[in-house]
């Protein structure tokens, strides 16, 4: 059976999430969770009055039947204003397996668009999600890392983690050491040398600095694909 579930990203201006989440219904969505971030871009100023400047995102999380991802992704991009330098951008990733939605979990979906024979491209060029924890401070040498090797930003959520090498304790209270977790969204033909750098800059072989692993992403909305292909050249 074919599962045709799609997780639908989208990294919005913070306040921005509410008027893009109504648009999703509006389009067939159910509903959405949002997480708090914040992300540098580079059409973002870094600085303000000489001091580092934090842009707060809204990113939201969709969870929704792939017969409506099209549909979901214009209204959440015109809503957003996704595309705009600045406003955000979001992606698509395919489930293999959803649970807690049971209307959509019970829909199966045997038709993939094709042509000629091969599922059709979703974008020009085919991107993936480089996603990276690390330990709260690192963030930033992660998102710099990225960008020098041609990244067009990165957005960073905040949580806690336990490693086997980060048991710690506090009158006999575990304590879990914060996390910070980069999103960055990148062209196929770039991975490489992002991961590469992120990897000289962080040393994520060693014990307790991180982890990073990529997702294939199906969708991409509201990126500047000219700025892109520049940048590449």
């Amino acid at each position: 059976m074919n599962l045709n579930h799609r997780l639908m990203i989208a990294i919005v201006k913070r306040g921005h999430s509410r008027p893009v989440i109504a648009a999703a219904k509006e389009a067939g969505a159910d509903g959405a969770t949002i997480l708090y971030g914040e992300g540098i871009g580079r059409n973002e100023k870094p600085t303000f009055f000489g001091l580092p400047a934090t842009h707060e995102k809204d990113v939201v999380f969709i969870a929704i039947d792939g017969s409506l991802e099209d549909a979901v992704a214009e209204a959440v991009s015109r809503v957003g204003k996704l595309g705009i330098p600045g406003y955000g951008l979001g992606f698509t990733l395919h489930l293999n397996k959803l649970l807690g939605v049971r209307h959509l979990s019970n829909r199966v979906n045997h038709v993939r668009h094709k042509k000629g024979g091969q599922a059709m491209e979703s974008s020009p060029e085919h991107f993936q999600l480089i996603v990276t924890i690390v330990n709260s401070g690192d963030s930033e040498k992660v998102v710099a890392a990225a960008a020098k090797a041609g990244a067009e930003g990165g957005t960073i959520l905040s949580g806690r983690g336990t490693g086997v090498n980060e048991q710690r304790k506090f009158l006999n209270f575990t304590i879990e050491p914060e996390k910070d977790v980069v999103l960055t969204l990148v062209p196929e033909s770039y991975t490489g040398a992002i991961v590469e750098s992120i990897q000289n800059a962080i040393d994520l072989y060693a014990p307790g600095r991180g982890i990073a692993f990529l997702i294939d992403v199906e969708k991409v909305f509201g990126v500047n694909h000219s700025s892109l292909d520049r940048h590449h050249k």
